[in-house]
């Protein structure tokens, strides 16, 4: 296929824009518990003459969007989009834009660059500690030791951090051996695992693909690539861009009708938000007609009984003492918030929902220079967990790393929203 160019983005305009938007933002304060992009952009503007986003310098930006991990929780409170808004702020895609021009213009250390790398790069990386398991296990499991402070030394990946374990089976083995598909049979769902479920949370993938299987919905695996979410968050657009092409040559394939399931709520949203965005122009229409058939496991396990209330769920305040706790993954759609919120209540006390604290940190949480707004983030999160002396309480959330994170903070237990409506499903069959 022909490679298309795209505009170069001009570094004085990002910054401009992002400045406009900050003096937005500077009058609203709305998301200020949220991370710590808003509380270290106010606390800049405290400093420079007439609280003027304007004349904060480039290196206040850029710790400033070095402090954002991409959740999607800011653009739901910001009442500054929409057609009811004379703005459309969206400060993550101006962060992404800012990035994009600071690794173009070099002004990334040799450290960060590493990191990015190493981050960004699941395919190649992933396939090798697969192999080795056993050995990467042990090598990256006890944080703060040598061995792990040599890694920092060399990548910039944290020392302290608490990386996933790598699963001994790739989720494409596993489905490869349990779901062998012949070439006349006709597939109901295209699964797309991501790289989490491929190399980490195999578990999940296996239970969503055996609960299809009992329903006698026929699957097929429409790749393994990553989703290249990290390689557009650390600038490496062009990388991003070749990766978009190859997505779409491969998840076009199959029956035009066929959901294309995403295992993990961030990749999806990426997915739907990035994936037309990025693609060449004579790739538009296939990338549009990919995007709407792209779903999340609950919205595919829920089609066949169409079975959700009505209702929609709201956010609660903590009243009464409860032991499972939902909070939204800011991406979940309301559908989806009906389905795990009955699916948390089936036969139980009412569970309690709470809202912006279902964000997820990924890869951003690994990074040695944000250890310190990691702990500050994750405080944040538990502060507006009810207070409960019964332990340990279920938290239904997503997100592997994010959840350990909790879980470490607060002495709870996680568990994916999905595999707890699949358990209830079971249940009352």
């Amino acid at each position: 296929m022909t490679s298309h160019s795209f505009p170069i983005l001009e570094e004085s305009a990002v910054r401009t824009s992002l400045a406009d938007d900050m003096s937005v933002c500077g009058t609203c304060r709305l998301c200020v518990d949220l991370c710590d992009v808003f509380p270290s952009l106010f606390d800049a503007l405290s400093i420079v003459d007439g609280e003027n986003p304007q004349l904060l310098t480039p290196h206040q930006q850029d710790l400033i969007s070095d402090n954002c991990f991409h959740c999607g929780a800011c653009l739901n409170r910001c009442p500054h989009r929409g057609p009811s808004s004379d703005y459309d702020i969206n400060i993550p895609l101006s962060f992404l834009e800012l990035m994009q021009v600071r690794r173009t213009n070099g002004q990334l250390t040799a450290r960060q660059r590493i990191a990015s790398l190493m981050l960004s790069s699941p395919d190649v990386i992933g396939p090798i500690a697969s192999r080795l398991s056993t050995f990467t296990n042990w090598f990256t499991r006890r944080p703060g030791s040598l061995r792990r402070r040599i890694v920092t030394a060399l990548t910039g990946i944290s020392s302290s951090a608490q990386l996933p374990s790598i699963s001994p089976q790739r989720f494409s083995g596993w489905f490869r051996e349990q779901n062998a598909v012949s070439p006349t049979d006709d597939p109901s769902v295209s699964v797309f695992p991501t790289c989490v479920v491929e190399y980490f949370a195999t578990d999940l993938g296996q239970t969503v693909t055996e609960e299809l299987n009992s329903q006698q919905v026929s699957c097929t695996l429409a790749t393994t690539t990553c989703c290249g979410a990290e390689e557009l968050r650390s600038g490496r657009v062009q990388a991003f861009r070749k990766r978009v092409r190859r997505l779409i040559k491969v998840l076009a394939n199959g029956p035009s009708d066929t959901p294309i399931m995403v295992m993990t709520p961030s990749c999806l949203a990426h997915l739907r938000t990035n994936l037309l965005g990025h693609c060449d122009p004579d790739q538009q229409q296939t990338a549009a007609a990919i995007v709407d058939r792209l779903r999340s496991p609950i919205e595919v396990l829920a089609e066949p009984n169409n079975s959700a209330p009505t209702t929609v769920v709201t956010e609660t305040t903590p009243t009464s003492p409860s032991t499972t706790v939902v909070l939204n993954n800011p991406h979940t759609t309301d559908a989806e918030s009906i389905a795990i919120h009955r699916a948390a209540t089936e036969g139980t006390s009412e569970a309690q929902v709470i809202e912006d604290a279902g964000m997820t940190m990924g890869a951003w949480a690994l990074r040695q220079q944000n250890e310190a707004s990691m702990h500050r983030v994750i405080g944040r999160m538990a502060e507006r967990l009810p207070a409960q002396d019964d332990h340990p309480r279920t938290l239904v959330r997503s997100g592997l790393i994010t959840s350990q994170l909790l879980c470490n903070e607060t002495g709870d237990r996680a568990v994916d929203p999905t595999v707890l409506f699949i358990r209830t499903k079971r249940q009352y069959e």
